[in-house]
């Protein structure tokens, strides 16, 4: 089963050295290509590539101006020769065996997709190359965010099945945290500004959305559900953090008055992404909230 290998990456060149050098590792029996779609970066990446991988012919290097992962993923689809396609993020170290692991899982012609990451997709996700020419490959209407479940959900609504497998990778997820109040305040405005995308996904998809984004009453996404999100409890055992999914911390839960500044940081959480939903709702014409 060949496999082209989709890394779209920006401004992250020493783990992305890393993530290709796990990929040039990788315990697989069929050929596989890795396309890396570089993404406007300006640390250094353009060169890096140059020099480290320049002689490799398993790696290809597409570089373009700064278009987000939506356009950047479709440009490495097109590229891609093989009949199965990974999109892989740029700071995930594979396992020898992760390519292995991923493929086997297509073991159906009704299998569409295959993630070792989420059933929705995400990182470390394989299509069969046929569905996403079928389908059209990523709505560029996203730009970023909730991009990767709608990709699956068009999926299945071709008609095919996605499936969750084990194949391991290491998620080096390192970022830093925005300095003083005025960084936090412009991190978690762009954040919560992301979710508006919720408001498209539920529009295109208002079945499978429904059940994936927890609404309620035809317009709501819960609450709770909002709050666990910023307060780390969206995991279970999660210990209450004020808390970016993509792993910065704010503030952790040590004391009372912590805990206090937590819950207040989440219930403006809830509040704001609420609000970035509503002008959705208007922009899509379609109340989410």
């Amino acid at each position: 089963m060949n496999t082209s290998i989709v890394v779209m990456t920006h401004n992250r060149k020493n783990v992305l050295e890393q993530t290709i050098n796990g990929m040039l590792e990788q315990d697989f029996q069929g050929r596989f290509e890795i396309i890396v779609v570089n993404d406007g970066s300006t640390d250094g990446t353009k060169q890096m590539l140059w020099e480290k991988f320049q002689n490799n012919k398993k790696v290809v290097v597409l570089n373009q101006h700064r278009s987000f992962p939506c356009k950047a993923r479709n440009n490495g689809i097109r590229k891609a020769k093989f009949e199965f396609v990974v999109i892989m993020d740029d700071d995930c170290i594979p396992s020898r065996n992760w390519l292995k692991n991923l493929i086997d899982g297509f073991n159906s012609e009704k299998i569409g997709v295959v993630s070792s990451f989420d059933l929705y997709g995400g990182t470390s996700t394989a299509f069969r190359k046929s569905v996403l020419e079928k389908i059209g490959g990523y709505d560029e209407q996203y730009r970023y965010y909730r991009e990767d479940t709608d990709l699956v959900f068009r999926v299945l609504d071709a008609g095919y099945e996605a499936k969750l497998v084990k194949a391991d990778f290491t998620h080096e997820h390192k970022m830093e945290a925005p300095k003083g109040l005025l960084g936090l305040v412009a991190y978690g405005l762009e954040r919560a500004a992301y979710h508006m995308n919720d408001v498209l996904l539920y529009k295109k998809h208002p079945k499978l959305a429904k059940e994936f984004l927890g609404v309620r009453f035809g317009f709501l996404v819960s609450p709770a559900k909002d709050f666990a999100a910023a307060t780390n409890q969206w995991f279970k055992g999660g210990k209450m953090k004020l808390a970016s999914p993509r792993g910065i911390v704010f503030l952790e839960g040590k004391n009372f008055a912590a805990k206090a500044l937590i819950v207040i940081g989440g219930i403006s959480w809830v509040f704001t992404v609420k609000f970035f939903r509503l002008i959705a709702s208007i922009r899509f014409w379609k109340l989410l909230v």
